[in-house]
């Protein structure tokens, strides 16, 4: 069995190893052929309407005949009708930098230096051009899986930003404002044998931003657990903790997805408990969208063997809404909580 190193911490200030830089939001090519990286984004529209997108590349950069990289973005309306992006280019068509973030694919394109991001995604009939603007210092964070040369990295440039633009699809434009989160990710491990599940999500409230990821590993790894949440004001992060014991995600009224089957929890609670900080947050489930079939890329014959005998790898997104108590240093705030989360299964 190998093991996860993976540092516990906590605290009220971001620690020097996990203050971002330019360079964490760029192109980071692995010759390798698990490697994989996107770039990603949500926002939640004060309409009431969703977006979710991400720019990536998978494969050995040596090897570009092997490559797969592309974009996808939903569109989904307040009645949960979603409207989809989603396209595949060669690797001929990657342009990235390495020094900050400047990706492009085709015609489409994420820019940005950790303040200020352009997103612009398209296919024959859509059109989605984005500004996400913040002020909010993000974080950057790793862990690696037996040694240190495989290991998994996600970088939050824009915890929290104010997000306008506008979606054009069938001659229709619509116009985009409302509240989204930025990060971006990179590894060089097979989740399917490393990663047996995990939640991640962003829980919005008028001034506060809590984000969470909850990663259970499988046996090869000991099953192991990696727990980061952190939580923002309107300034600057307030709390932050990667120690599994201080705080928990509760998940129930699971039921079958309709569509693929994954049983999907309709409430979720989420709560800290730790000195000079509590948080109770209850999510109610009100839209399932932008599932993702983590195989569609792969060759039939493999495809059908890894479902038959191994794992049928999902992601799936949610939308939630609820309300919470959050107390600080003597501070008691009522929350309000729209959320954007997802559960990606490989088993």
């Amino acid at each position: 069995m190998g093991r996860v190193i993976y540092e516990e911490q906590s605290g009220t200030q971001i620690p020097p190893s996990m203050v971002i830089h330019e360079s964490d939001d760029a192109w980071h090519p692995l010759k390798d052929r698990l490697y994989i990286e996107w770039w990603y984004f949500d926002l939640v529209a004060d309409d009431g309407c969703l977006i979710r997108g991400q720019f990536f590349i998978a494969g050995d950069v040596s090897r570009p005949s092997r490559v797969i990289t592309g974009v996808r973005a939903s569109y989904v309306k307040a009645d949960g009708t979603e409207t989809r992006i989603e396209r595949r280019f060669p690797f001929s068509s990657f342009k990235a930098s390495t020094e900050v973030c400047d990706v492009r694919i085709g015609q489409n394109f994420i820019k940005g230096d950790l303040s200020h991001y352009e997103v612009h995604i398209e296919d024959g009939e859509s059109v989605l051009d984005l500004q996400l603007d913040s002020r909010i210092k993000g974080i950057t964070s790793h862990a690696c899986f037996g040694d240190e040369s495989r290991y998994m990295y996600w970088v939050v440039p824009q915890p929290r930003c104010q997000a306008k633009g506008t979606f054009t699809t069938k001659g229709k434009t619509y116009t985009i404002e409302g509240t989204g989160y930025r990060d971006h990710n990179w590894l060089n491990i097979a989740p399917m044998d490393i990663l047996l599940c995990w939640d991640w999500g962003t829980v919005y409230d008028r001034e506060f931003t809590i984000t969470f990821a909850d990663i259970v590993t499988t046996k090869r790894m000991e099953e192991a657990e990696i727990k980061p949440i952190l939580v923002w004001n309107s300034e600057k992060l307030i709390y932050l903790t990667t120690a599994r014991a201080k705080w928990s995600l509760v998940k129930t009224d699971i039921r079958p997805d309709p569509i693929t089957g994954i049983g999907i929890p309709h409430r979720n609670h989420l709560s800290i408990q730790d000195e000079g900080l509590s948080l109770d947050v209850d999510l109610e489930l009100r839209n399932v969208f932008q599932r993702i079939d983590l195989l569609a890329d792969f060759n039939p014959v493999i495809r059908f063997l890894i479902r038959t005998f191994k794992a049928k790898p999902t992601i799936t997104s949610f939308f939630s809404t609820g309300s919470g108590q959050l107390s600080y240093f003597g501070q008691q705030k009522i929350l309000d909580c729209r959320a954007v989360h997802e559960l990606v299964k490989n088993r």
